[in-house]
């Protein structure tokens, strides 16, 4: 009895299973006093959950979202980590950019959104814009920090022993900066979900955005809780994948 104890307190995963099901038993107490336009219970919102998932639109809008999301995500890394390598490289090049990152860092996803709108008319540009422009400084910023922390002895070796530019790049300076990109897109997979949805709810009439805008103006609250569980469960899943395919590389 008392080794049951013991393994039970060291399983740190009894403690997350804990706090979800207080989580729950919470949300079911307080839905007990509301409608379920107010606050909908667990079992119905899991119930609707449910019924969604065998609709051939949900997959449809969470395909459509999904494409927006990698045609920004894959954007903004390679336009963040290009520029950012230079700015690590080059201190001018590094003051002249720097301003700009920093006030693209600083405002709000809303803003842009809302400029998409106006540049590009109501159609999927504008949640690729969107969500490119709100995670690029990430990219720049990681990257840019890779290059800086580099060995400088490494580099001394290498102007030493006359490396090439590629060969420096590949082999000193690529490992640096790899744990910071790695990072980078770790942070900005989820984020980009949810800056992909705002958008969608602001402008477009499919995805998971839509969905919930749709879900709104009917006065489905159980619908909205259910996109929202899926909208977590994409990105934390994303997240997930990530991080495997991000360690066989580095």
């Amino acid at each position: 009895m008392m080794n049951f104890i013991i393994k039970f307190k060291n399983n740190k995963y009894i403690y997350s299973i804990l706090g979800v099901a207080i989580f729950l038993f919470l949300w079911q107490f307080f839905s007990s006093f509301y409608k379920p336009i107010i606050l909908p219970s667990p079992l119905y919102t899991f119930e609707t959950l449910l019924y969604m998932i065998f609709q051939k639109d949900t997959w449809y809008n969470i395909w459509l979202s999904f494409l927006r999301l990698f045609a920004g995500y894959f954007l903004s890394m390679i336009l963040g980590t290009f520029l950012g390598f230079f700015m690590g490289l080059n201190e001018k090049i590094n003051m002249f950019f720097n301003p700009m990152i920093v006030m693209l860092q600083t405002t709000p996803n809303i803003s842009w959104i809302l400029i998409a709108i106006i540049w590009f008319g109501l159609n999927s540009k504008i949640v690729v814009f969107t969500i490119l422009i709100s995670i690029l400084p990430i990219f720049v910023i990681n990257t840019r920090e890779g290059v800086k922390s580099t060995d400088e002895e490494l580099l001394q070796m290498s102007y030493v022993y006359k490396f090439s530019d590629f060969r420096r790049f590949t082999h000193i300076y690529l490992p640096s900066v790899k744990p910071y990109i790695a990072s980078a897109s770790i942070i900005t997979i989820e984020r980009g979900w949810k800056i992909g949805a705002m958008a969608e709810l602001l402008s477009l009439d499919t995805g998971i955005g839509a969905g919930l805008y749709w879900a709104r103006n009917n006065l489905q609250t159980e619908k909205i809780f259910a996109w929202t569980i899926i909208l977590v469960s994409l990105g934390y899943i994303s997240s997930m994948i990530l991080k495997k395919i991000i360690k066989k590389f580095i």
